[in-house]
């Protein structure tokens, strides 16, 4: 079975230390949106296939709401942004903790 790549790995664990120590930001939405570039830089192929599927349904519900546009159809918010601004605390606490179970399912790959 094919391993992840170290680089899942190591961005995986930046955003989940990120999310969690970021004290500037003081709830996890703002941490979140702050951190939401880690979704469009880690792709689905640095995951092993048994993991590959869960990383891209996480970008997909990290970008469920789609792209904000104003009233000329120029984009005033990306598609991550956007989503993460719609949700709510619980909502929130809830899709990070996803985050940290696929971080740790790929940490347990490299355990042996």
């Amino acid at each position: 079975m094919k391993k992840s790549n170290v680089f899942a790995l190591i961005e995986l664990s930046k955003l989940v230390d990120a999310l969690k120590k970021d004290t500037r930001q003081p709830s996890l939405k703002e941490r979140l949106k702050a951190q939401s570039s880690y979704f469009n830089i880690i792709d689905p192929k640095y995951f092993s296939e048994s993991l590959a599927a869960e990383w891209t349904d996480l970008q997909r519900l990290a970008s469920i709401k789609g792209v904000k546009r104003d009233e000329d159809g120029f984009m005033v918010m990306n598609a991550i942004r956007h989503t993460v601004e719609s949700m709510t605390e619980a909502e929130c606490e809830s899709f990070v903790n996803k985050v940290e179970v696929l971080a740790e399912k790929v940490k347990e790959e490299f355990a042996y």
